[in-house]
């Protein structure tokens, strides 16, 4: 395996930005942190600002070969501004967008905004669970309603003739699930684009986070060690407009800069990146401290990443 750039444009660029857009979800998932994160006092619901949006946005239509990509530390579709986000990215020529959703909300007006004016490109849903008592005991909401979301939004799309907006769902192969994976695969198959099998690892335990309510385990065990995928291939602003290198990474200790004082593409070729980036190439994670003891790069190998799923559903080369 070849471990690096996979091109010289992305060494100049991230081919994929993640950006999260709220820090607020509207479930309580096991397997996610979020719950015990918004519990902490030092914890404030945050919804990026417009102003940090544009800068973001701008700074990437600069750079047509990145992918955006809406996750990670709560729901995206909370976003008081969602539609208008999605159209100034549209008006920007940003492409593709994916966004990783519950699907909750996903529904009525918004469904009908989205897949007519085809503001994202590819819509992954995060199921979890194929039937609806292990959905509530993993996602701690209703299934039914997220199921007639679901299908509901097959048909619009159908409706509209919206084909260039993919649809793929997944579920984590985690111990409350992993009996249920073979059935979710064959339900869902015939009606979306893609369905993906997600590598477990318990969330819930992450570095920086400390307490009596951070536990886990971790399903990861240190082995001989690859470098993290996430150097060469993703960078990630937060909600209140940081760069950081660790899409998991709740506390920001991974944070290299802010949208206000950085532009993504220098921190991207700072010297500081190309370090840590070294010490991943030699072996040598334990010089980061935040690395040192990360077993979640087992979960993001470098011949199959998201970037394999949007690939397939585009039906286009994006690495």
């Amino acid at each position: 395996m070849k471990y690096g750039f996979a091109s010289k444009q992305h060494e100049q660029f991230p081919p994929m930005v993640v950006v999260s857009i709220v820090n607020v979800c509207n479930q309580k998932c096991i397997h996610c942190h979020w719950p015990a994160f918004a519990k902490r006092a030092e914890y404030k619901a945050n919804m990026m600002a417009w102003d940090v949006w544009t800068k973001v946005i701008d700074q990437m239509s600069q750079h047509p070969w990145s992918v955006l990509n809406l996750g990670t530390d709560g729901e995206p579709l909370m976003h008081k501004r969602f539609i208008d986000m999605m159209r100034y990215a549209k008006e920007k020529k940003i492409y593709p967008i994916n966004i990783t959703t519950n699907g909750i909300l996903l529904k009525g007006e918004l469904a009908e905004t989205i897949l007519k004016e085809e503001l994202i490109h590819t819509i992954n849903v995060s199921l979890d669970a194929f039937k609806a008592d292990t959905y509530k005991q993993i996602r701690g909401t209703e299934y039914a309603a997220v199921h007639e979301n679901l299908l509901n939004l097959i048909d619009i799309r159908k409706r509209l003739g919206a084909s260039n907006v993919k649809l793929q769902v997944n579920i984590i192969d985690q111990p409350e699930a992993a009996a249920e994976v073979a059935d979710f695969k064959a339900y869902w198959t015939p009606k979306v684009d893609n369905v993906m099998i997600r590598t477990y690892y318990d969330a819930t335990h992450v570095t920086g986070a400390t307490g009596p309510d951070i536990t886990g385990k971790e399903k990861f065990v240190q082995t001989e060690r690859w470098p993290c995928t996430l150097f060469w291939r993703r960078i990630t602003v937060t909600d209140d407009g940081g760069i950081q290198y660790c899409i998991d990474d709740w506390y920001h200790q991974s944070r290299m800069g802010h949208i206000d004082q950085d532009t993504i593409k220098e921190v991207w070729q700072s010297a500081k990146y190309n370090q840590l980036r070294e010490y991943h190439l030699k072996g040598e994670q334990h010089k980061n401290p935040y690395c040192a003891d990360c077993t979640e790069w087992q979960g993001m190998r470098w011949d199959f990443d998201y970037f394999v799923a949007m690939e397939k559903m585009l039906g286009k080369k994006l690495l």
